[in-house]
């Protein structure tokens, strides 16, 4: 890292907690990536707030890293701190129909919890990987439902460091985005939930499971890379009907079951990533004149 101050104050913040040129490869679900000048996981609201901070004070770019299951980090690396939340910031509790997690919870914690309690609302959501903060910020969801349908509150932390409590309606839920989130950290998120059948709400998760399974690749992915447009068939569909499954740059390759997805075969690099992606981009366009937005998130220097 070459600003020394920086290096410093990390240290004295989160001693063993940090780490410098950090591998993000070893913190993405596609296994790709350059590496962090630093990497840090914070365990409070407080150790974060001081975190951003510092980086907004030395000018450092700052990159929250959840599951890393739709982040593509470029081959070059991030050239600021990138942090994990842990501890206390990755902990899930329930109060009667309300449950409240931190935005380093996992997604699939949040949702098994829900389940044994028999409480409705997340059950689409079942196999999704991540954390609940990264869920929140792009507004994850499957068959129809979004965690967005449930947050009743969140609070964020901006750039600076500064703390706000946004209600649900407030948040600028989309598809596959979220307004208030764009430029902010989820530290903690209350979600209202409703009593359901135990058994039809095991069902249903079962199903999104078998239904994830037979779809998704068993290779390092991110899973879908691309938006579905709107008013259209979907991405995976458009693509398919080019014959790009099992198309490649490099180790890079769109998985043979579905089309929206692309593997890391074991040696891509992301520059392998984004020329299938731009390939991909190029043909769609070219085909049916329909642009292709993409969902997987790019961060880091090329």
């Amino acid at each position: 890292m070459r600003d020394a101050a920086l290096q410093g104050r990390l240290r004295e913040l989160f001693g063993a907690r940090v780490r410098f040129d950090e591998p993000l490869a070893l913190h993405t679900s596609l296994r790709i990536g350059g590496a962090a000048e630093a990497w840090v996981e914070a365990e409070t609201e407080e150790e974060l707030r001081q975190l951003l901070s510092l980086c907004a004070e030395r000018g450092a770019p700052f990159l929250a890293v959840g599951g890393g299951t739709n982040l593509l980090v470029r081959d070059g690396g991030f050239r600021g701190v990138a942090a994990r939340l842990a501890g206390r910031l990755a902990e899930t509790r329930f109060d009667g129909r309300e449950a409240v997690s931190g935005g380093g919870a996992r997604l699939q914690t949040l949702v098994a919890g829900a389940l044994r309690r028999g409480l409705a609302g997340l059950e689409r959501l079942a196999g999704i990987p991540g954390t609940v903060g990264g869920a929140v910020r792009m507004n994850a969801g499957a068959g129809g439902a979004a965690i967005g349908d449930r947050v009743a509150w969140a609070r964020l932390l901006d750039p600076s460091g500064a703390a706000r409590r946004v209600e649900g309606t407030a948040m600028g839920f989309g598809y596959r985005e979220c307004g208030a989130a764009r430029r902010a950290v989820v530290v903690e998120v209350g979600l209202a939930l409703v009593p359901g059948d135990p058994s039809a709400l095991a069902a249903e998760a079962e199903a999104r499971l078998r239904s994830r399974a037979e779809r998704l690749p068993d290779e390092p992915s991110a899973g879908c890379v691309f938006r579905n447009p709107p008013g259209g068939p979907p991405a995976g569909a458009l693509i398919e009907r080019l014959g790009l499954k099992g198309a490649r740059e490099g180790g890079a390759a769109v998985h043979a079951r579905h089309a929206n997805v692309i593997v890391n075969r074991g040696s891509a690099t992301a520059a392998d990533v984004l020329s299938l992606m731009g390939l991909i981009e190029e043909r769609v366009r070219e085909a049916t004149g329909t642009v292709l937005v993409p969902e997987l998130v790019v961060e880091g220097e090329g």
